[in-house]
């Protein structure tokens, strides 16, 4: 097995009332590109973001090492119809909407973070992630394929110390398949 290139898209809350432990690992943008569309298209998961302060980032592996974890939230929008826009300054801060004021709880046909969580918005809800921001660095050497295990996790190292670790022998610890992953299930 040789070190491969790949992303991890990862989505996850901590251990609590709500619990999401997800990654995708894909050898292109485009295919990460897919996943997020996918998962932000699930009310469940704007409650989690907006509500539960959920993580959502994207990992760069390059030769099998971690060089690169850029925090998603600053990239994301979500507009509701009849709502303020929510953007994100990190896990955890929405902007926007206050999901902590009496006025979200005191609402009589649901707060939007309980809309959210019932899925019952989602046909009048746009999310839109700027993609152009955010700066995801290209893989180098070879990308996963669907089929290959990839080596994960470490400690984040610099491109140089990842194009060195090319010419070792893969460590056989912490492998994972290509494609969806959910710790939860």
């Amino acid at each position: 097995m040789s070190r491969k290139s790949f992303y991890d898209l990862r989505f996850g809350v901590a251990a609590g009332g709500a619990r999401k432990d997800t990654h995708y690992i894909r050898g292109s943008l485009d295919e990460v590109k897919a996943d997020l569309a996918a998962e932000l298209a699930d009310g469940m998961n704007h409650y989690l973001l907006c509500w539960y302060g959920a993580d959502l980032a994207l990992d760069v592996y390059q030769h099998g090492c971690l060089t690169r974890s850029i925090d998603l939230h600053p990239f994301l929008a979500i507009e509701v119809e009849g709502y303020p826009r929510i953007t994100f300054t990190g896990p955890g801060l929405p902007v926007g909407h206050d999901f902590s004021s009496d006025e979200e709880r005191d609402v009589d046909d649901g707060s939007l973070s309980d809309l959210f969580f019932m899925g019952a918005l989602e046909q009048v809800t746009t999310v839109t992630v700027d993609w152009a921001g955010i700066d995801a660095t290209a893989l180098r050497g070879e990308a996963a394929l669907p089929g290959d295990l990839v080596i994960f996790g470490g400690p984040l190292v610099t491109d140089a110390e990842a194009d060195a670790a090319a010419e070792q022998a893969p460590d056989e610890a912490g492998n994972l398949g290509y494609g969806y992953i959910d710790f939860e299930a």
